[in-house]
């Protein structure tokens, strides 16, 4: 009803769902190559005007204020090509199983991307945590090599910018960080190279099963041509002999464990190719053995390119953490504040506390995700000084931490300015040398991701302590 009058009779038509980064670009991008489009919208705010405005420019028609309902396509069916969902959206919608029962193409923005870029060498990077890291590492070290290797997918540059802008680049390797929901909705992609960095429960309120969930992020290592895994990680040990052929790596080499792995660290710290030393790790400046894990994928991935021993370490002397994982905004002789917003999830907040040295007092919460929080619950009992709850989830986890036994100060608030106020005035009374924002929890029941959660903690953290914040 919508469309009828503005489009002629049995012109090909393909709808855009959402006008977040992937929608807009895979927009711009479809209309690039001469496609009809329009995109449907369900907020509408100053960004999403601005958005708006520009695509409109390209003859793009935007309809802000729309939800993804069955009847904006009803009348249109004959005319629909595709229908480009975000990742976002399950793939058990009742709008997306509706078009498929008319046998409408429904599909992602990395389908589009893959058409675009499949003749690239794509190095498909997954996992529960850990792949961020891992993505911007491995770019990092192809780039510092005078290699092309823009980092995109979950992070980075939108894949259908990158095809957008195909004809004016050259791209040596193409390092995608892809999410469960991406490869969900995306499973044509085929990576020269696939990494899986870990698997623990998470996404279950969308993959309901964990099995579901590991079958879809198993698909794009089936679909790789070659695998690299973690074998630190105890799901995917145990699932060592039914997962495809690959290389492993481990930070813990040990017996008849070490002849399955290709890439470990030794004794002396020394990065380890099939026994033979490649280099040392005293310099490397991410701290945690997660992050060590991290490394370990990233090299083994650059040693399949062809990059030798002394490039990599070159490159990671330049190498920069993200934000928000385990980030030092500030640091004296008594106090370092510590930043681990990406901390998401119960096992990625255990790697953060488990990385740090002594007793810091922990700010957790936000809204609750499914998952087992023992292992959580052991390392807050062991490591913690005292718990700052706060949020959504600030009852539940204060009263999970009693019942399991933890004697220390606990306390909850209703939000993180609450919070730092509290801890100013703790730190002023109580001598602690650490303060670990580590939330084990998402940020969406008060703050729009991670990141904006992270960059408020340091924004109080600023405004309370007055404080010259920096990245350590």
């Amino acid at each position: 009803m919508l469309y009828k009058n503005k489009l002629k009779q049995q012109e090909k038509i393909n709808f855009v769902i959402g006008l977040g980064r992937s929608g807009f670009w895979a927009a711009k991008f479809l209309r690039s190559i001469g496609k009809k489009v329009i995109v449907l919208e369900s907020n509408e705010n100053k960004e999403l005007i601005e958005k708006k405005q520009t695509l409109e420019k390209l003859n793009i028609s935007v309809n802000l204020n729309k939800k993804f309902l069955f009847d904006e396509f009803s009348s249109c069916l004959n005319q629909i090509e595709s229908v480009v969902v975000s990742p976002t959206i399950p793939f058990d919608h009742k709008t997306i199983i509706k078009l498929k029962e008319r046998e409408i193409i429904v599909i992602g923005e990395n389908n589009i991307a893959w058409e675009r870029l499949k003749d690239i060498n794509w190095i498909g990077i997954t996992g529960t945590n850990g792949k961020t890291t891992v993505t911007h590492l491995l770019s990092h070290i192809l780039k510092e090599n005078k290699l092309f290797a823009p980092f995109a997918g979950n992070i980075g540059t939108p894949l259908c910018k990158l095809a957008y802008e195909k004809n004016n680049t050259t791209i040596d390797w193409l390092v995608a960080e892809l999410s469960s929901y991406q490869i969900e909705i995306a499973p044509c992609i085929k990576p020269k190279i696939g990494i899986w960095t870990t698997f623990t429960s998470d996404h279950l309120d969308r993959h309901k099963t964990l099995e579901n969930y590991f079958e879809i992020k198993n698909s794009l290592l089936k679909q790789s041509e070659f695998r690299i895994y973690n074998y630190d990680d105890k799901f995917l040990r145990e699932n060592y002999k039914s997962l495809s052929n690959g290389i492993w790596i481990t930070t813990k080499p040990s017996g008849s464990d070490l002849e399955k792995c290709d890439y470990w660290i030794n004794n002396e710290h020394f990065v380890v190719e099939k026994r033979d030393k490649l280099f040392s790790l005293n310099n490397f400046k991410l701290r945690g053995n997660h992050n060590a894990q991290n490394l370990l994928l990233a090299v083994a991935a650059a040693r399949k390119i062809g990059l030798s021993a002394k490039k990599i370490k070159d490159a990671l002397s330049s190498y920069k953490q993200l934000p928000h994982r385990l980030e030092t905004i500030f640091k004296c002789d008594n106090l370092e504040i510590i930043n681990d917003s990406k901390a998401t999830n119960f096992d990625s907040s255990v790697a953060g506390i488990k990385a740090i040295k002594g007793n810091p007092i922990i700010i957790s919460g936000g809204r609750l995700k499914s998952g087992n929080y023992d292992d959580w619950v052991k390392t807050i009992n062991k490591k913690a000084k005292a718990v700052f709850l706060f949020g959504e989830s600030s009852k539940t986890l204060k009263k999970i931490l009693i019942n399991r036994g933890f004697k220390k100060d606990i306390l909850s608030f209703n939000n993180l300015s609450e919070v730092i106020e509290y801890a100013y005035f703790y730190l002023e009374n109580n001598s602690t040398k650490t303060l670990l924002f580590s939330p084990a929890c998402s940020s969406f029941d008060q703050f729009k991701n991670y990141e904006e959660r992270g960059d408020i903690f340091r924004k109080l953290i600023h405004e309370k302590f007055n404080l010259k914040l920096f990245t350590y």
